[in-house]
């Protein structure tokens, strides 16, 4: 068969090597991984068995001869145009194991790992095989066979890429069946209005819809002050007052805590304190409207060396912590509250979980931060800033969701910060927590959907749909809090996204039984007991086995089929391969 191949039109041969390529990744797609791993380990074991017999096991000693210049072949094909038809048999010689061996390597891998470990033992194999050929007088060793054999390796291997990127446009066709409803895409608009000024249309609108809607996504303040002196305000009197009378509290509610947090903060500036507000106070600076951007708690980040002075000056001013004592040293994030006052302050020494190994790495952007002053409060450079809340929001959206008015801050304080980012800078430190093609997606909603104008430079203009992220976090309501099914899910996506991290797999039994540092939270008990970790896992599964009966979407089976679903949306993001 290979003299056959060899008496081929070298276009015809080009052809054929593209052809199996196709036929190869197509047909491999439609089997399970395991089937896969098998069939292409076995073939690949043939294609290096039929490599050795074709080089050196049925050839008989007589020519002893070695060309270490590299390129010869290629220079002396000009003259003896035959030399093409010998370097193309040569690659494809290679080709099937290049084909056969990256698809029988863990599938955990990435594909550029793969392709890696496929070429280099294409090397060493063909390298090999020409010391052989040398040492026992089996042929012509030549420096251009390596050459030409690894290539072939390298060539077949790339049918990883071509699978991942038919895996990719099927990714993208099911999530585009992941349309926007009316209500959203209504809820959309008055939000556009209310965020950047839009032209506002409120006709057949089902207002009790997106009332619910805006309230999930803590939004409501900002988008009834948009339509509170339409002709639907008039129409739907009854329903606006109700609504009124909950944005009055809301509001209200608001204001005095951001009264006193910034009496609180003056208080602590005066105690030769540090501390760097993040998110809430100073992003609600940036709406039309300060107060009407709800939110649930103000977030300072303190250097470790004033973590305990902080503690101590909290506590002065009547906040106390449910944290023990004897945790504090080595706890990221202490909670603090004021008896029957609004105050929720969470204070960090490090931004983002240590514990958690999906989003530990994340600190380090924030290791040196070199804090600036904006009205009146410490803050981080605004490049540094607009990382965090990116980051911020990507870590909840690994987690069980984000809501829109995360997308309204990332976009708000790009267009307001946009000449003292490094874009180019952001986009680098976001591709390198594979959340380059995320952010890409936030600034789209921001832009597209929300109204907010800021120009964006390469290499953020590439295309992204934002759709599918969109529709999650409508779905998900703030935090992606929006109901237990999606809670549970997260268990699942999050362990599938450290398990893309260091190369593992998912484990069912993990996510039914977590460890303790993930447990702490739900179950304080286990911070003093961790041996009542048995004891913890019991109470969580019995917890939501009574959360199976009020869930809509099925409980446990729900839960698994929203995880798979968001699983493949990490997947479109290039969170997760």
């Amino acid at each position: 068969m290979f003299q056959q191949i060899y008496a081929m039109n070298l276009w015809t041969v080009g052809g054929l090597l593209f052809l199996l390529l196709m036929i190869w990744t197509a047909v491999g797609l439609r089997f399970d991984e395991r089937k896969r791993t098998v069939v292409n380990a076995f073939l690949s074991f043939a294609a290096a068995i039929i490599i050795l017999y074709a080089t050196v096991l049925s050839r008989t000693p007589g020519r002893y001869d070695i060309i270490l210049t590299p390129f010869a072949a290629f220079t002396a094909a000009h003259r003896q145009p035959e030399l093409y038809r010998e370097m193309l048999m040569n690659v494809f010689l290679f080709f099937p194991l290049g084909l056969t061996l990256s698809n029988a390597l863990p599938s955990k891998w990435r594909c550029r790992r793969r392709i890696a470990l496929t070429t280099l033992i294409g090397f060493v194999l063909s390298a090999s095989i020409e010391f052989t050929q040398y040492r026992f007088s089996l042929g012509l060793a030549e420096t251009d066979d390596v050459i030409c054999n690894t290539l072939g390796a390298f060539v077949g291997s790339t049918s990883l890429l071509l699978a991942h990127a038919i895996e990719k446009i099927k990714e993208r066709a099911r999530h585009t069946n992941m349309t926007l409803t009316t209500t959203e895409t209504q809820f959309l608009h008055i939000v556009k209005n209310s965020v950047s000024g839009a032209d506002l249309i409120v006709e057949n609108v089902d207002w009790n819809a997106i009332f619910a809607l805006a309230n999930q996504q803590k939004l409501l303040p900002i988008l009834f002050e948009a339509v509170r002196k339409t002709s639907a305000a008039e129409e739907n009197a009854a329903l606006f007052a109700l609504v009124k009378q909950q944005i009055v509290g809301q509001v209200l509610h608001q204001t005095v805590r951001s009264a006193e947090f910034a009496a609180l903060y003056a208080k602590l500036r005066a105690a030769g304190l540090h501390p760097v507000a993040v998110k809430g106070q100073l992003c609600s600076r940036l709406y039309p409207l300060k107060d009407h951007r709800i939110s649930g708690d103000d977030d300072l980040y303190i250097p470790d060396s004033e973590f305990f002075a902080c503690h101590e000056a909290l506590t002065a001013n009547g906040l106390s912590t449910d944290t023990p004592a004897d945790e504090l040293s080595a706890a990221d994030e202490v909670t603090y509250t004021k008896k029957d006052g609004p105050l929720y302050i969470e204070l960090h020494r490090r931004l983002f979980d240590s514990s958690e190994d999906a989003h530990d790495d994340l600190n380090r952007f924030f290791a040196d931060i070199h804090p600036v002053e904006i009205d009146g409060f410490f803050a981080m450079p605004p490049h540094e800033h607009l990382l965090y809340l990116i980051l911020h929001a990507y870590k909840h959206f690994v987690r069980s969701g984000i809501g829109l008015r995360q997308f309204c801050d990332i976009g708000l304080w790009a267009r307001e910060y946009h000449d003292e980012i490094d874009w180019q800078h952001l986009h680098d430190q976001c591709a390198d927590v594979h959340a380059a093609t995320f952010a890409a997606a936030a600034f789209k909603i921001a832009r597209e959907y929300l109204g907010i104008a800021f120009a964006l430079y390469e290499p953020w203009n590439g295309s992204v749909d934002a759709e599918p992220l969109l529709h999650d976090t409508l779905c998900g309501g703030v935090y992606g809090s929006n109901d237990y099914t999606r809670l549970h899910a997260s268990t699942v996506t999050l362990n599938a996204v450290k398990a893309s991290r260091t190369g593992g797999k998912s484990s069912v039994l993990r996510t039914i039984f977590p460890k303790t540092d993930y447990l702490k939270r739900r179950y304080p008990y286990l911070k003093k007991h961790p041996y009542l970790l048995p004891a913890a896992w019991f109470q969580r599964i019995v917890h939501y086995a009574g959360e199976k009966h009020s869930s809509a979407d099925g409980g446990a089976s729900g839960s698994v089929k929203l995880a798979k679903e968001r699983i493949e949306l990490m997947k479109l993001y290039d969170i997760m391969e």
